[in-house]
């Protein structure tokens, strides 16, 4: 089976909708695949040029993003070598999603994950 998702990642006046910020989690099992599709219907903010479209030129700004968005966070999983417990350290997603291999020596692991999220070292 397939699905697709469609939505809109600026305001009418092309002012970037901070609401439309997401991010892809590891798949666990199976494959995933992903096409994008860009296009743009309306001017495109913060480009030399670009066009304005009078109607939405003074069009006041769109309100802020509700404080309860997810906000995506940079992780970066580094092994010191100092503990010889983590000689042979692998990182995982959650309990089953093999990320990579972090022993010493290996890595650092860098992933783009949320809050809630839970990471596991085992050794």
């Amino acid at each position: 089976s397939a699905r697709a998702v469609l939505f809109y990642s600026m305001h009418p006046n092309g002012v970037e909708d901070k609401n439309s910020l997401h991010g892809g989690c590891p798949v666990l099992k199976g494959e995933k695949w992903a096409a994008n599709l860009w296009v743009w219907n309306t001017p495109r903010e913060g480009f030399e040029g670009s066009p304005v479209v009078k109607k939405f030129r003074d069009q006041e700004e769109p309100p802020e993003a509700p404080s309860n968005v997810p906000v995506q966070i940079s992780a970066k999983f580094i092994n010191t070598g100092k503990d010889p417990l983590f000689k042979e350290a692998e990182l995982y997603y959650d309990e089953s999603g093999f990320w990579g291999k972090l022993g010493h020596g290996e890595g650092p692991l860098g992933a783009n994950t949320y809050e809630g999220h839970k990471w596991n070292i085992k050794v």
